[in-house]
């Protein structure tokens, strides 16, 4: 009986430590973006405020909305197949240039996968200059990170499937590559992920000045860690977990974010491709990765975003599902062991969301949430109201 009392104080404890909720109000940016499917945010105008990006592949231009009005301005136009995009102010000018990918298809025979640097001509306001840096077969996730320490960021490109891979399976090689500032030539990282790579995300995995990479996709969820100098990098590559396993395409990982409980480090992570379960993952003593479904009634999930909402120090997880029911989840950690998520909704209906991400848009010191929609055609931003 003893046993039993402490081991419920222990659990009262640990729900008492974290996960009260926030309330969202939510705002629209953008009504008609048809088949919305990714969005960022990052301060286009230098004026201090994070404006946001959207994109689609049904519009073949690129635009920016502008804090807080939201004004819309078109960067690019004439750019079918609009995939991705990232952000960084590479010229140290206070404006970013972005990373963008266009002409992509599903079908890798029609997928010519461009990838290009924009560049603002002294007004962001007005367009912008796209050059084209590469062209590699189904370019789809696109990423900037220091991979090799020298304070510069190079351009990660994560094509989706390999050039002679066919639906469902997509059995073919995939390469994981890189381009250098200035020389923008192809560098290979790896060339042996197997079927769908669907996400590259830059992490600050074990200190230092250089940055990792995970990925996501039909092999799981992985780790790339360089050394040496930028000219001679080598690589090890660390499967962290085979994800959901079962036949493709219900395989793998479709996304993963590198979260803390405190000073403990976790994976969240949408599962399997495109799939219905929201993972959790632990590190034990082992530095074995433990799997923990925590939701598994997505219709069709795609990406995960990780940040700490309500301020106790615990990151909480978003998923937006971009299925029928349209909607958007939040699950509070409760506690640092991983094990105990309180799930809300935050938009029930009104957001099928393929691409959402965190920023604190109002710069109230409380992290916001910013999702674009595929079948509801839409932007909103979810302002964080606090406890």
């Amino acid at each position: 009986m003893a046993i039993m009392r402490a081991a419920v104080f222990l659990v009262l404890t640990a729900l008492a430590f974290g996960g009260d909720p926030v309330r969202f109000r939510e705002h629209v940016i953008e009504s008609h973006i048809p088949g919305g499917y990714a969005v960022m945010v990052t301060d286009i105008n230098h004026d201090g405020r994070p404006d946001v990006l959207a994109l689609t592949q049904q519009v073949n231009e690129l635009a920016w909305y502008e804090n807080p009005t939201w004004e819309r301005h078109v960067m690019v136009k004439d750019m079918p197949g609009l995939v991705n995009m990232a952000a960084e102010d590479i010229d140290g000018d206070g404006i970013p240039e972005i990373g963008l990918e266009t002409h992509f298809d599903m079908v890798a025979a029609k997928s010519l996968g461009f990838v290009w640097l924009l560049r603002h001509d002294g007004d962001p306001r007005a367009p912008w200059t796209a050059t084209k840096i590469d062209a590699l077969t189904t370019s789809h996730h696109i990423a900037w990170a220091d991979i090799d320490g020298d304070g510069r960021k190079e351009l990660i490109n994560a094509p989706l499937i390999g050039a002679k891979a066919l639906a469902p399976k997509y059995e073919d090689r995939v390469s994981l590559v890189y381009y250098r500032q200035g020389e923008w030539k192809r560098i290979v990282i790896t060339d042996q992920f197997t079927g769908i790579l669907h996400r590259v995300r830059p992490v600050r995995w074990s200190g230092g000045d250089r940055e990792q990479l995970l990925t996501a996709g039909y092999d799981g969820i992985s780790l790339h860690s360089s050394t040496g100098g930028p000219d001679n990098l080598q690589w090890r590559h660390e499967l962290l977990s085979k994800g959901h396993e079962e036949e493709a395409p219900r395989k793998g990982t479709s996304d993963v974010r590198l979260g803390h409980l405190h000073q403990r480090r976790f994976l969240g992570a949408v599962e399997p491709w495109h799939g219905n379960e929201v993972v959790v993952y632990t590190e034990d003593s082992a530095h074995k990765w433990r799997r923990n479904v925590i939701f598994s009634e997505m219709a069709e999930g795609h990406e995960v975003v990780v940040g700490d909402f309500n301020g106790d120090g615990l990151d909480d997880i978003v998923v937006a599902d971009r299925g029928k029911p349209k909607s958007v989840h939040i699950f509070y950690a409760l506690d640092e062991s991983g094990e105990h998520w309180d799930h809300h909704v935050i938009d029930k209906g009104g957001m099928a969301g393929s691409g959402c991400v965190s920023a604190d848009l109002n710069n109230d010191g409380r992290l916001d949430l910013v999702c674009v929609g595929t079948l509801t055609a839409n932007v909103k931003w979810y302002e964080n109201l606090g406890k």
